[in-house]
């Protein structure tokens, strides 16, 4: 991934959560590129600042919004890094759709995702702390 993300990449981490996965994209754009971290839970985003703080980046930000309804403008994103958020959200069609319009013609999609191979008890699916520990 580091030789994919170097030079003034524009990189969108979706889903960032307490944003490891952003801060060490900001180390591979370098000063040249910016990260920009999103997730709904304000909760992760306080923790992912505070990580970007003690490292001292400037070069990552992160955003408060739904995975369906990006914040960015058309065509604005190099590489797009996706950890894990389809099997939280249902408006998966909806995600994809914005993912395409953000993204540059060219540009890449890394992606990740969690597959059960069975349903989750209902007391673990109600548990946020399961999903975001």
């Amino acid at each position: 991934m580091a030789a994919s993300l170097a030079g003034s990449s524009t990189v969108v981490d979706l889903g960032c959560g307490s944003g490891l996965d952003s801060l060490i994209a900001a180390r591979q754009v370098g000063a040249a590129g910016q990260v920009i971290g999103i997730d709904f839970s304000a909760a992760m985003l306080a923790r992912a600042n505070c990580s970007r703080a003690k490292l001292g980046l400037s070069n990552v930000q992160f955003v408060q919004a739904s995975a369906e309804n990006l914040p960015l403008q058309d065509a604005s994103a190099d590489h797009v890094l996706i950890n894990g958020i389809f099997n939280l959200n249902p408006f998966r069609d909806l995600i994809f759709q914005d993912l395409a319009r953000v993204l540059k013609a060219g540009g890449t999609l890394f992606g990740a995702e969690l597959i059960l191979r069975s349903p989750l008890e209902s007391d673990a699916r109600g548990r946020s702390e399961n999903w975001f520990s």
